[in-house]
């Protein structure tokens, strides 16, 4: 499946360069998520919750056919009313079995209330054996969704990371502010020190 992902990435970064317009102002080439548009930056995160892997990503989708297809599909992928049926079944007979406990267990008679208690067990054990394979496919359920949920994220990851790159590399900062930065405190620092006073 990793295979699939892989590939499904490479189209769509081939197909998202291939929409790429010919304007040649930089700031267009930048994806919103990394612009600054003049505000000056504050330490600390400002972006939503998701954050800014996938906002990157979301960019992405509105850019892109195939996966805008692919975000719809998963946002009507219904488990819930399926999982729903045996849910709504088995909480009949998990409540069954609940109420009729309580029941023997107040029998007053030690050898009916005991009768009682094995006779549920038994039935609860029937029951059981009967809704083995349901269970079993609800486990695969659930462990496929699992999958999708993880796929999805690998899928996110693999598509923003050349983007996050691309802009580490063009926007990198320039030395020589920071060198000049660092001259001026040297010379600040100097004149500090030539106006302490020496101490006895």
């Amino acid at each position: 499946m990793l295979k699939k992902i892989l590939i499904l990435s490479i189209l769509v970064l081939t197909a998202c360069g291939g929409n790429e317009t010919n304007n040649e102002n930089p700031q267009n080439q930048v994806p919103k998520a990394l612009q600054d548009d003049g505000i000056t930056l504050k330490i600390g995160r400002y972006r939503s919750n998701d954050g800014l892997s996938e906002e990157l990503y979301q960019e992405l989708v509105t850019q892109n056919a195939e996966l805008k297809k692919l975000e719809t599909e998963l946002e009507n992928f219904n488990t819930a009313d399926t999982l729903n049926i045996y849910s709504h079944y088995n909480g009949k007979s998990e409540d069954y079995y609940s109420s009729a406990t309580m029941h023997a267990n107040s029998i007053k008679d030690s050898i009916l209330k005991n009768k009682m208690i094995a006779l549920l067990e038994k039935s609860n054990e029937k029951y059981n054996q009967k809704t083995t394979e349901v269970n079993e496919l609800i486990k695969t359920i659930n462990k496929n969704q699992r999958d999708i949920r993880d796929y999805h994220n690998a899928l996110k990851i693999i598509l923003t990371i050349p983007i996050i790159e691309k802009y580490q590399i063009e926007n990198l900062p320039k030395k020589s502010p920071f060198e000049k930065l660092i001259d001026n405190q040297k010379i600040l620092l100097d004149k500090i020190k030539k106006n302490t006073p020496n101490i006895q």
